[in-house]
C-alpha cells in the first residue's frame, strides 16, 4: 500500500522493514525473517558453536514451516513456555530497559529542537524508525554480552 510505495524506500539503512496490508506478523514474514535475518547472523557463528533460538508461543513461531525453516539453518529451536519469556529472553531480561530509555532520549531530542512557537508536529515512523536505530548504536557490547549472561546461555570467553 502506500507505506510501502512511498515511505519504507526513505527508512535509514540498519535494519529490515517489511509491510502487510492488514499489519498482522505472517507466516510468509516471519520465513523472510529467517532468509534475510537469522541466516546471514548463524552464518558467523563461531566453529563448533550450535545457535540455539528461543521463541515464544506466538501462533507464527510454532508454525511447522518455520520451525523447518530455521532448523535447516542448523538452528536448534526452544519454545518458551507461556508466562517465562522474561526469564530466559536475553532481550527482556537485560537490554529492553535501556533500549527503551536511549529511544525515549532521541525522542527527546527530536522534540526540544522543535520551534516552541509552532505546534509540535506529529511524528512519523521514519522518524521513529532513527531513533531506534540510533538506540541500538547507543548500547554497548558489555550490556548487550551482560543481557546474555543473565540468563545463563551466553558463550563469552571472557
Amino acid at each position: 500500500g502506500t507505506i510501502e510505495r512511498r515511505e519504507v524506500g526513505t527508512y535509514p539503512d540498519g535494519a529490515v522493514y517489511k509491510v502487510q496490508e492488514k499489519a498482522w506478523f505472517t507466516e510468509e514474514i516471519m520465513l523472510e525473517w529467517v532468509q534475510e535475518v537469522l541466516a546471514p547472523y548463524v552464518a558467523t557463528a563461531p566453529p563448533g558453536i550450535v545457535p540455539l533460538l528461543y521463541l515464544d508461543s506466538f501462533k507464527v513461531h510454532m508454525m511447522q514451516s518455520v520451525v523447518s525453516a530455521i532448523q535447516a539453518l542448523g538452528v536448534e529451536v526452544e519454545f518458551i513456555p507461556p508466562g517465562c519469556t522474561g526469564l530466559v529472553q536475553p532481550v527482556d531480561v537485560g537490554y529492553n530497559k535501556v533500549l527503551k530509555a536511549k529511544v525515549m532520549d532521541q525522542y527527546h531530542v527530536w522534540l526540544m529542537a522543535q520551534d516552541p512557537d509552532k505546534p509540535i508536529k506529529k511524528t512519523t515512523c521514519r522518524d521513529v524508525v532513527g531513533w531506534v536505530l540510533a538506540a541500538e548504536d547507543n548500547i554497548s557490547f558489555v550490556t548487550r554480552r551482560n543481557a546474555w549472561r543473565k540468563t545463563g546461555f551466553a558463550y563469552f570467553s571472557d
